[in-house]
């Protein structure tokens, strides 16, 4: 069974659907213009109002989750490009990803498809704009050849943003003061954290 009404929380329109076959998670994602908030059928109205609460309060903190956010990064990304990479590479696709678990960005060189993990959006932009670089770079250079450090080297701060990022790693993976905001161990060498 699927049911699905519309409603307004605190001035954004959101969509609230349950669902029978949905039993014990909860998500939320931008679709249509709208936040749609999945939740596992038999709720109790005060438990779905807390839910919806809870997932909106979730998604405005994240900037890398508002609506539009995935083409505001491609349109970086292509501004990247052009400005350090002379234009040699083109993206097809560049998104944020809550699924990037232990990579700050991963892409796909034979489709162009870049994913940036949604943690990003909330550190420096030379930092951000370093991993699109980066990612960018693999789209003509799949391995972590001279060539590729060449290119991406390009970016000014490249070698600056990924010491920051070994920072942030090593702080999550030994438990200081990142590690909050971290999810899982990563205990990779910083050039293996962005691929």
């Amino acid at each position: 069974m699927r049911e699905s009404v519309d409603v307004e929380v605190r001035g954004t329109p959101v969509r609230v659907v349950r669902s029978s076959k949905r039993t014990k998670t909860v998500s939320a994602a931008w679709r249509e213009g709208r936040l749609q908030v999945n939740l596992p059928w038999g709720l109790s109205e005060q438990a779905e109002q807390d839910w919806v609460d809870r997932m909106l309060t979730k998604v405005q903190a994240n900037p890398a989750s508002r609506p539009g956010a995935n083409q505001d990064l491609l349109q970086r990304a292509l501004r990247l490009a052009h400005t350090h990479l002379d234009g040699e590479v083109q993206p097809t696709e560049v998104v944020w990803s809550t699924r990037q678990q232990h990579r700050w960005g991963s892409c796909t060189p034979s489709t162009g498809r870049i994913r940036i993990s949604s943690e990003l959006a909330e550190m420096p932009d030379w930092v951000l704009d370093a991993v699109i670089v980066h990612e960018l770079t693999h789209l003509k250079h799949t391995g972590h050849t001279r060539a590729f450090h060449e290119m991406a080297g390009r970016y000014p701060r490249q070698a600056e943003a990924m010491a920051f990022l070994a920072g942030v790693t090593y702080a999550r993976g030994r438990g200081g003061a990142g590690a909050a905001a971290g999810q899982n161990e990563v205990d990779q060498v910083p050039e293996d954290l962005v691929d």
